[in-house]
């Protein structure tokens, strides 16, 4: 069972595809759920199941006797769990849970987000379940004194699963000085790998990816971060925009306003409407999903992005990025792949855009030296992956 992920976040989605195809590499025959808080998937588009794990449900599973879960010993290898089981009935039989969340586990979240995500351990720990937390951000853990007593409880929860990876060394160092984890191991974002994606294994016959149709040529992807944009940073964000979209006219680049999550589009939209006049901007209005997404980053020369999971899948594709995102795993992210010249916290209050437009101008002129440092850099990041720990399984 895949715990963590969110279709609404292409990034996300991205992991949770990734795993699924790890697995299916590994463990042909085996039985894959996603458990989603209550989303609604078209489920003939996926070869795997879904289970809606609300957090009424993940009470429900906690109330429940752990004696259920001994019903797996006396399954029949080729007998499936049946989608029409409770999920208390249901996920006692699981074999191993696997955590794929971004960032939950921060005092920048919503104590409910923070016990859903404590819950999933519990629920594993719970029926001896073993379980896997993939590689993540973590940290802060500035609590305050009301709500100081989650450290605790996480000290005792975050002994159990096999491994944790850390994503940043940020998140190893907090994790590390906080509680002192003896299954605490460092990882790149598991979708820098490449791993001979095989769609077979995630998706049916059904899935037909559909990618907009552009012409070759000199072309740029923008992704903007409606977090960008909130009434304390849009006028300085509008003002970045307006600084990139004429440099890239000048430089006779096309540029696409592409959408990244849903949440986006509104964002994505208003930049078209307001830099149009400029002649080389288009939008695109489809949210593409990872395995579209990823076939349509590799049309551009580069891109500039406020999204680290489109940053991310970039590199994958060995594509230069203009990272204007905010906060510590960007800056480890361009610090891995000898990108610091181009990164940017936007959000920051000393954040220049004239500095920003001639890190740009840099790019336009000379893309080929970031796109040679990236393909060096990648040789050694592939050479070590979290995807090792599935061999560590005794099955």
């Amino acid at each position: 069972m895949i715990v963590g992920a969110n279709f609404e976040d292409k990034g996300s989605q991205a992991k949770l595809y990734v795993v699924v195809d790890e697995l299916r590499k590994r463990f042909n025959d085996c039985e894959i759920y996603y458990a989603h808080n209550d989303e609604q998937l078209d489920g003939s588009l996926y070869r795997f199941g879904k289970i809606s794990l609300t957090k009424k449900a993940q009470s429900q599973v906690l109330k429940a006797n752990p004696l259920a879960g001994i019903t797996k010993l006396f399954r029949k290898k080729d007998e499936g769990l049946s989608g029409d089981k409770d999920v208390v009935d249901i996920i006692p039989q699981m074999e191993l849970i696997i955590d794929v969340s971004e960032h939950s586990l921060t005092s920048d979240r919503s104590m409910a987000e923070i016990e859903y995500y404590m819950n999933n351990i519990k629920i594993a720990k719970k029926f001896k379940i073993p379980m896997i937390i993939m590689p993540q951000a973590f940290g802060p853990f500035d609590f305050s004194v009301d709500t100081m007593y989650i450290l605790g409880d996480l000290k005792d929860l975050l002994f159990y699963p096999k491994a944790i990876f850390a994503r940043e060394q940020y998140g190893y160092d907090e994790l590390m000085g906080y509680f002192g984890l003896d299954n605490l191991r460092r990882s790149t974002d598991m979708l820098l790998i490449d791993n001979s994606f095989e769609l077979t294994n995630v998706c049916s016959r059904f899935y037909r990816p559909e990618m907009p149709d552009i012409p070759e040529g000199d072309n740029v992807a923008v992704i903007p971060n409606s977090v960008c944009f909130s009434k304390k940073h849009s006028e300085h964000s509008l003002d970045m925009y307006k600084k990139l979209f004429e440099s890239l006219s000048y430089g006779k680049k096309h540029v696409y306003i592409v959408c990244q999550n849903s949440a986006d589009m509104d964002v994505c939209k208003e930049l078209a409407s307001s830099f149009m006049q400029l002649g080389n901007i288009d939008l695109i209005d489809k949210v593409l999903d990872p395995v579209e997404f990823n076939m349509f980053i590799k049309k551009f020369e580069f891109v500039i992005s406020s999204h680290y999971a489109a940053c991310v899948q970039a590199y994958r594709n060995y594509k230069p990025v203009l990272l204007l995102g905010t906060g510590v795993r960007y800056k480890e992210l361009a610090e891995l792949l000898g990108q610091e010249k181009l990164n940017f916290d936007i959000l920051a209050e000393d954040c220049n855009n004239f500095d920003i437009q001639d890190a740009l101008n840099e790019l336009i002129k000379e893309p080929d030296i970031a796109r040679t440092r990236i393909q060096t850099r990648m040789l050694d990041i592939r050479n070590k992956t979290c995807f090792e720990i599935f061999d560590e399984l005794k099955w």
